[in-house]
This record gives C-alpha cells, structure tokens and sequence, in this order.
C-alpha cells in the first residue's frame, strides 16, 4: 500500500513537472514568435512580469498616471500586438496602450486595473524565484535558442538575483526594435476587459 501511495506521488510529481515544462516552452516560443529579436532579458522580463505583476512601476496612482501620460505622447508605436498572455502562470497579460491612446480603454480604468492587479501577484520571495528562474533557464538552454548577447545577460541576471533584486528592464535592442508600449494587467482583470473594451 505505501509503494503503491508512493508511486503515485512520483507519477503526479513528474505530471506536473513535465506540464510546467510544456507550459514555459510555450510561453517562450509565443515570445519568439512575436519578437523574434528578442534577447535572454526579455525573456526574464516576460516570467517576471507573470510572477510579480505591476506593482513596481505603481508605487501610487499619482507616479503611475503622470509616466502613463508621458508615454502616451511617445512616437513609433509599431507594435501591434494587442495583448499577450505572460509566463508559465499565465497570471499577467499585456495591454497594449494603443486602446488608450485610441480612447477605446478609458484611461482611469487603465490605472484602476493596474491597482487592482498588484495585490495579485504571487510575488515569490528572492530564494523561491532564484528556483523557478534556475527552472526555466533549463528549459531555454534545453530549447537552444541563439540569443544575442545570452552569456553576458545570463550573468547580469545571476548578479541582479544575487543582490537580492529581480526587476529588470527590455535591452535596449529590443525597444528600438519593437517600441513597446504596455501595461500589465491581471488575468482576472483582462477577462473583465475582453469583450467590453478589447474587442478584436
């Protein structure tokens, strides 16, 4: 009996391990898809913003409206992806500012979904996050994409993890390429979103 309870723990332990797996694969290869010039980094960013949600471009409602203003005067929006699913979690979606900027999402509800989104966030702590980067970092060596630059940003994610910290921004190819214009919204958000504002 014990071999037996033993035995389907290894079975669901190797299920859910080869799910998450088949979760990170896909997350990556939509990233690729979509930004095919993106590097390493942009990837970190993409399970980042999943597992940490926007919390830390909105330390209050005030700061984050005022930089939300500012970016809706930049030029070059030529990304138009509309929104994309993040992570393995898939707990966090880009919004692209362009429903803003067309006044189609109303800028208040913008900033409201980004506030209600923050407390959201599973939010590792440094240790647990430092694990499911090392998990998924596997995954990207196992997939052997060619980024550009993969050892050099690999060792500034080591170093930027070692001093405790896990914000980290797009490189810098991959906004002059791609201009990205976004905020992150939680999933349970979006689907409030969906059909009232980002219609296809």
């Amino acid at each position: 009996m014990k071999k037996n309870i033993i035995l389907i723990l290894i079975l669901l332990i190797s299920f859910s391990c080869s799910r998450q797996e088949k979760f990170i694969r896909q997350s990556i290869s939509e990233e690729l898809k979509h930004y095919p010039e993106a590097s390493l980094a942009d990837v970190y960013k993409n399970f980042f913003q999943d597992a940490y949600g926007p919390a830390h471009i909105i330390p209050d409602t005030a700061s984050a409206g005022a930089y939300l203003s500012e970016e809706l005067t930049e030029p070059f929006w030529t990304d138009t992806l509309k929104w994309q699913v993040l992570g393995s979690s898939h707990d966090y979606y880009r919004i692209n500012l362009m429903f803003v900027k067309e006044g189609i999402l109303p800028r208040h509800v913008l900033l409201e979904g980004m506030v209600k989104s923050a407390p959201l966030a599973r939010s590792p702590d440094i240790e647990s996050w430092k694990k499911e980067w090392a998990g998924i970092l596997r995954v990207i060596e196992q997939m052997r994409f060619d980024f550009p630059g993969f050892e050099a940003d690999k060792k500034r994610i080591d170093e930027m993890l070692a001093r405790g910290e896990v914000v980290m921004h797009h490189s810098s190819h991959y906004v002059d390429t791609y201009h990205p214009h976004y905020r992150i919204v939680h999933r349970s958000v979006f689907e409030r979103w969906k059909n009232k504002y980002l219609k296809n």
